[in-house]
């Protein structure tokens, strides 16, 4: 059996989808923020989203957006400028669920019930 580096995570978006065209699909990129047990502590991922996941994320994500993601997750490696190594994870979405609201829409109803007078 092959070993496997499956990941899940639940977050939120840290900016809209970034979708590029390539000739035989599309990708949307983005960053997750994942809060951790202590008051911030958050770990921010660089995502991937293929062909229809993608158009999804694209379509109905965006920045603050809550989204839950599964996948595969694979070290980059590269060097800066100044020659040093470095690696970054990233994580290629295969399924994704849309959750909540965005914080916007959240604080904008909750200043609204604010407004009523009983």
């Amino acid at each position: 059996m092959a070993d496997l580096a499956n990941i899940s995570l639940t977050g939120r978006m840290g900016a809209d989808a970034q979708v590029t065209e390539t000739p035989n699909s599309s990708v949307a990129k983005f960053s997750l923020a994942v809060n951790g047990f202590k008051k911030d502590e958050v770990s921010w991922f660089n995502c991937e989203a293929w062909g229809k996941v993608g158009e999804i994320i694209a379509e109905y994500g965006g920045k603050g957006k809550q989204v839950a993601v599964a996948g595969t997750i694979k070290i980059e490696n590269w060097s800066d400028k100044d020659g040093n190594k470095r690696q970054t994870p990233k994580v290629n979405v295969r399924d994704l669920t849309l959750l909540g609201s965005s914080t916007e829409k959240a604080e904008a109803k909750t200043e609204a019930q604010d407004d009523i007078p009983f």
